[in-house]
């Protein structure tokens, strides 16, 4: 049983050869209701499925299969691939699709004619770090850095600019072993989500668990057929 919302989740059960979704919500005044949810019998939808039971045994062992679900349709509906990590679950339980992710969908849509990057060292500042285990403090150049993005029929470029100081995610070991590069990639795909909008960044995503995300993603993928 995995609970969410303040309601008990079955795992995925066949019926009548068939798969569905079984809810048990928790009303207010103490009652019970249950909610069956048919899940569709077709070739995209045992996909979402069988990718659902990989990421359960793999790197989304921690989270129940009905929000490992979510994701895969979620990921879907932007035109992602959750097996190669695009949509991955922030702190907070808050989806969110990685810079490399950004950076692809950018690309792909033709509307990038080029871009340049412009890295120059700041000053040195002190960046603490804090990981589960250990801590520590490293002394880095603010790097600035200046993206220009031309877009075909755009007059004027998208122009982003950052410092690693903004950044800097000390928990993550990259950031301390690769900060340019770090800071490179993700300032990249910020700019590119201005010219090509797609899914939101772990802090402006909703937790998983403040809506009916499941039965959502049951339903639009009931209504679509799967991924567009």
């Amino acid at each position: 049983m995995a609970e969410l919302l303040g309601t008990q989740t079955n795992a995925i059960v066949p019926a009548s050869g068939e798969y569905t979704l079984n809810i048990k919500d928790f009303n207010a005044d103490g009652t019970t209701e249950r909610l069956a949810v048919p899940l569709p019998k077709d070739e995209k939808w045992g996909n979402v499925l069988l990718r659902a039971a990989l990421l359960k045994r793999t790197t989304w062992r921690n989270n129940d299969l009905p929000s490992i679900i979510h994701a895969v349709v979620y990921a879907d509906q932007l035109g992602l691939d959750i097996m190669a990590g695009d949509v991955y679950q922030a702190e907070g339980q808050r989806l969110s699709t990685t810079a490399g992710a950004k950076i692809k969908h950018g690309m792909a849509t033709g509307r990038i004619v080029g871009y340049t990057v412009e890295i120059t060292d700041g000053p040195m500042l002190d960046f603490d770090w804090k990981t589960s285990k250990e801590s520590g403090t490293l002394k880095l150049p603010n790097y600035q850095i200046k993206v220009t993005v031309q877009v075909k029929d755009w007059k004027v470029p998208v122009v982003y600019e950052a410092t690693l100081k903004e950044w800097f995610v000390g928990a993550n070991p990259n950031w301390r072993t690769r900060p340019k590069y770090m800071l490179r990639l993700n300032s990249l795909g910020k700019a590119f989500q201005e010219v090509a909008p797609m899914g939101v960044d772990a802090d402006e995503a909703p937790p998983m668990g403040e809506s009916f995300a499941v039965l959502e993603a049951s339903n639009k993928a009931l209504g679509k057929g799967g991924a567009e």
